[in-house]
């Protein structure tokens, strides 16, 4: 049981941390318009 939980805890936490480096190393093109750090926008069309 103890192994399990600990297989557990690393595989998060190895999960995590690569997570956490592509969160810093990612560097959102101009071209394709899209930022995942900017606020969400939604835009309504009323005819």
């Amino acid at each position: 049981m103890r192994s399990i939980i600990l297989i557990g805890l690393t595989f998060f936490v190895l999960c995590t941390a690569a997570w956490a480096i592509e969160v810093v190393r990612y560097h959102p093109q101009p071209l394709n318009g899209i930022d995942p750090l900017a606020p969400i926008t939604v835009k309504i069309a009323l005819n």
